[in-house]
Parts: C-alpha cells; sequence; structure tokens
C-alpha cells in the first residue's frame, strides 16, 4: 500500500539500546498530532523492550504497557481516531550488549554501514 508521507522516530534507551523506525501516513496532518507523537514513542519502547525479529511479528505482540491490547491494535485505534490509514513500515534496532559472534570481523564496518550488530528489519 502507498502511503504519500513518511515519517521516522528514534528512540534511545539508556544509551545502550537504540531503534530507529519508518511509518508511513496519509497526510502530514497525522504526523503533527500528540495521538501519533504518543503512539510512535510507544512502539519504539516496545522495540526496545522486546526485540522483534520483524514488522509482523511486532504488530502481533501485545503492548508492554498494556498486555490486552496487540501493537498492530493500538495502530488501528490511533488511525480510527485520525480517520487516516496508518502503517509501520519498517525499523532498525541497536543493542551494544548483544552477545559477539566467534567468527564474526574484527574490523569495522566499511561505509556506509555506520555500526556493528545492525539488524534491518522490513
Amino acid at each position: 500500500m502507498f502511503y504519500p508521507v513518511r515519517s521516522i522516530h528514534s528512540y534511545v534507551h539508556h544509551q545502550r539500546i537504540g531503534v530507529l523506525a519508518e511509518f508511513g501516513l496519509e497526510t502530514d496532518f497525522a504526523q503533527r498530532t500528540d495521538e501519533f507523537a504518543r503512539l510512535a514513542q510507544d512502539i519504539l519502547l516496545h522495540i526496545a523492550a522486546m526485540a522483534p525479529a520483524d514488522v509482523t511479528e511486532l504488530l502481533a505482540q501485545p503492548f508492554v504497557k498494556q498486555t490486552q491490547l496487540t501493537i498492530g491494535e493500538m495502530l488501528d485505534e490511533v488511525a480510527e481516531q485520525l480517520r487516516e490509514r496508518l502503517a509501520m513500515l519498517r525499523f532498525v534496532r541497536w543493542d551494544i550488549e548483544s552477545p559477539r559472534r566467534e567468527d564474526a570481523d574484527p574490523q569495522p564496518p566499511g561505509p556506509p554501514a555506520a555500526a556493528a550488530r545492525l539488524r534491518v528489519v522490513r
């Protein structure tokens, strides 16, 4: 599905875990609302805490602060409130304390990568 407006949000937890996520929106109106800002921040916090493997798994997970709702249901509720289509398109999660693989290359990543143990999830 096509979303004409894209919005990128970030969250860093204790300078140890970082999350960058891209959302798709129908108009820029939704992007400027407090409801969307809260939703985006809650989803980023959830990604940092639960480390989902991909967007499909993320949307099916119960929200860490309110387990009676899944992330997908939260997204649908805010979309209904704003009367707009919203989508979680992709995210990246960094964790500097994740275990290192023994066979990993000891050299730092070359350009354009900026961090080791980077996982892109679509």
